[in-house]
């Protein structure tokens, strides 16, 4: 029996340190990122201000953003977020705030401080789950 107590004891700690390591996370806001000259793994934490879908390049183009005014470009596969997520994305399957891993690459463009290759979306696009399958034609 304390065998079965400590055992739960453990799991239980191990599954808050885990939960703690994720949503403390370091995050970085938009503005942060102006502090780079070369490219850097960030994670961002950013308002989405628009997405536009590139079929012909296959990749979707977030303009994300964050209260400070300033922005960067975000790509992302569109066929990977599809097959991720069961449809293109929208502003009706986003959600207004994401995090997302990736690879950033400063050139400032006026208030456009660089772009990042997404690698991972960690928050704001499970909604698109929730999204009505695309149909072709």
């Amino acid at each position: 029996m304390k065998g079965v107590i400590l055992a739960a004891s453990i799991a239980l700690v191990v599954l808050l340190v885990g939960y703690l390591a994720i949503t403390s996370s370091s995050y970085e806001q938009v503005s942060q990122l102006s502090k780079y000259t070369k490219p850097t793994v960030v994670t961002v934490r950013a308002l989405v201000a628009d997405i536009e879908t590139l079929p012909e390049k296959d990749l979707i183009l977030f303009v994300l953003k964050d209260e400070n005014g300033s922005k960067i470009y975000a790509f992302y596969g569109l066929t990977r977020f599809i097959s991720q997520y069961g449809a293109p994305p929208s502003h009706s399957t986003v959600e207004q705030e994401v995090i997302m891993r990736g690879t950033f690459y400063p050139k400032k463009m006026g208030d456009v401080l660089g772009r990042m290759e997404i690698k991972e979306i960690l928050q704001g696009c499970h909604k698109a789950y929730e999204a009505p399958p695309a149909t072709g034609g």
